[in-house]
């Protein structure tokens, strides 16, 4: 263990408790100083920045805005162009699909990277030492096994840019000291040059180390993926490690496939040991079995992604998840609220300033911190360090307690995702309790996602599901919308929305969808579950998929 995790830890959480105890002050602080530091910038001077002296007045004076408010000043940005959005100079571009598909950039400066570095990626740590409160530093923090990756990528003018999620590692490494001893891969494996699928690689590294205490990963999505690989490619792993090769099938460029060879002699002891766990069959308490000293594990899951989360239950069992962050490209603005504690996220007072915008948006204006109620829902509205001024984060989050005074949130569903033939607008949150109701009803869970189906007159939801036909999947599932969403039963009972269709996708269609993603250069540190196929690609591989299992099943 060369990082003082727990002196970085002990400071993040020591800090996370002073900031919280007077957030309402430290929110009015910060708004002020984002306002009175960009005042002579191109967009401080449109709005008067230096003439603002209170919340009402940035509230009147600056308007809701969204990205598109902000593409000119960042193509300037782009193209050399200087005091655009912030005084301080962005040290990053973080790129986000959006909803559209259609990519996008978001300026990162160094004063949020520090925001990050100082409460979320200390903040782990510090959560994890208090949860084994008598636990040595060594036994805790041995090796961490890093599911995700973290590519050099730039843009032609040379800024760093990538997904959000790699923004703070690329950052530390900048001038190439980040130190990545604790990591159970080489640090050319933690800093691949391009973006491709190492998945292989790290899993012949974590395979072969026998002290990881750590798995961490943004989205918990990519845990399970990574296990699944482990359970269905036992036999060619294990092979492998014993005699020290790279089997012919695995997709790997030649120069990945010699450094394996050099990094991981054969190791028939370890294979051995492995192959005892019949890693194939037994999947409950897989984690701890091939990691007994494993303590947590790091990754977003809970109700927003419940497949995944009772998933990771069964492999890991007792193994503790931290639930990491709720955030997006444009901010990462929460820590979540201790170990094994999911959907409760604390807000960071010096993360930016929020507001927030209660739902329905009839019911009145922006909020501060506050003035926020526990049990009620809002659009989170949020200015921050890097230029994005009074920003519609497109998400509704619930208050559901305070941590000193500043909101623990719940993420319940992004406003700009819904599926919409009649204008019944359901969320992916309604949705998810739909398929929910649907799992009690027939007693089986499975993968999905949805989009609408203009093919037939009146349209309809489509729904792919990973699972082999079920008899009555559609009349269920249409009750189980019918319950979910008022909306929708209102547009059926009136014609306006004709009966669902449910399709089946043969095993493992989930999986690879994300593997062709991958394939195209995708990043897919931060990728989320897909819920609803909103681009023609996404609706072309479902398709093809449902159409090649019915296919298959008529043989």
């Amino acid at each position: 263990m060369n990082t003082d995790y727990v002196s970085l830890g002990a400071a993040a959480l020591r800090k996370l408790r002073q900031t919280t105890a007077r957030a309402w002050q430290i929110q009015k602080e910060q708004l002020q100083t984002i306002l009175q530091q960009n005042s002579s910038t191109e967009y401080g001077l449109r709005y008067g920045f230096s003439q603002i002296r209170s919340t009402q007045e940035f509230q009147s004076r600056v308007p809701l805005s969204c990205h598109g408010d902000y593409e000119p000043y960042i193509e300037n940005l782009l193209s050399g162009g200087t005091r655009q959005l912030t005084e301080e100079e962005p040290v990053y571009f973080a790129i986000t699909s959006g909803s559209t598909g259609t990519p996008k950039y978001v300026p990162v400066t160094g004063t949020d990277m520090l925001v990050h570095y100082d409460y979320i990626y200390g903040g782990v740590f510090g959560m994890v030492q208090e949860h084994y409160p008598q636990m040595p530093p060594e036994a805790l923090f041995g090796k961490i096994f890093q599911v995700g990756e973290f590519a050099r990528t730039s843009l032609p003018g040379g800024q760093m840019c990538g997904v959000r999620s790699a923004s703070l590692y690329q950052w530390l490494d900048r001038d190439g000291t980040f130190d990545a001893s604790d990591y159970c891969v080489p640090k050319e494996v933690l800093f691949p040059e391009k973006v491709e699928d190492l998945t292989y690689v790290k899993v012949r590294f974590a395979l072969a180390e026998r002290n990881i205490t750590a798995i961490h990963s943004v989205f918990l999505h990519r845990v399970v993926g990574t296990l699944d690989y482990i359970r269905q490619n036992r036999d060619l792993l294990l092979r492998d490690m014993e005699r020290g090769t790279v089997d012919d099938s695995i997709p790997l460029p030649e120069h990945w496939r010699q450094k394996v060879c050099q990094w991981l002699p054969p190791d028939p002891q370890r294979a051995a040991e492995l192959r005892t766990l019949q890693l194939d069959i037994n999947t409950e308490d897989m984690v701890p079995k091939i990691w007994p000293n494993i303590r947590y594990i790091v990754g977003i899951g809970g109700r927003n992604f419940p497949i995944y989360t009772r998933a990771m239950e069964t492999y890991a069992k007792t193994v503790p998840i931290h639930h990491f962050i709720y955030g997006a490209s444009e901010g990462f603005l929460s820590i979540a609220a201790g170990v094994g504690v999911p959907d409760a996220y604390i807000l960071l007072p010096e993360a930016g300033f929020f507001e927030f915008l209660p739902v329905p948006h009839a019911a009145g204006h922006p909020l501060t911190m506050e003035e926020v109620t526990p049990g009620k829902r809002y659009e989170l509205i949020f200015t921050n360090h890097s230029g994005l001024y009074r920003y519609r984060m497109q998400d509704v989050l619930e208050v559901v307690g305070f941590y000193g005074q500043s909101p623990i949130v719940r993420f319940c569903y992004r406003i700009n995702q819904a599926l919409n033939v009649a204008d019944e607008k359901l969320n992916t949150e309604q949705l998810r309790e739909a398929l929910r109701l649907f799992q009690q009803r027939t007693g089986h869970e499975a993968a999905c996602c949805a989009q609408e189906d203009y093919t037939v007159r009146p349209g309809r939801y489509l729904i792919y599901m990973e699972h082999i036909p079920l008899k009555d999947a559609e009349a269920v599932m249409d009750q189980c919308l019918c319950q979910a969403s008022l909306g929708y039963q209102g547009c059926r009972n009136m014609g306006d929305i004709g009966p669902v269709r449910v399709r089946f996708l043969p095993p493992g269609s989930f999986q690879r969808y994300e593997q062709h993603l991958a394939h195209q250069g995708r990043t897919m540190a931060q990728y989320k579950p897909i819920q609803i196929l909103n681009s023609e690609e996404s609706q072309r591989f479902f398709t093809a998929a449902a159409d090649e299992f019915e296919e298959m099943r008529e043989l």
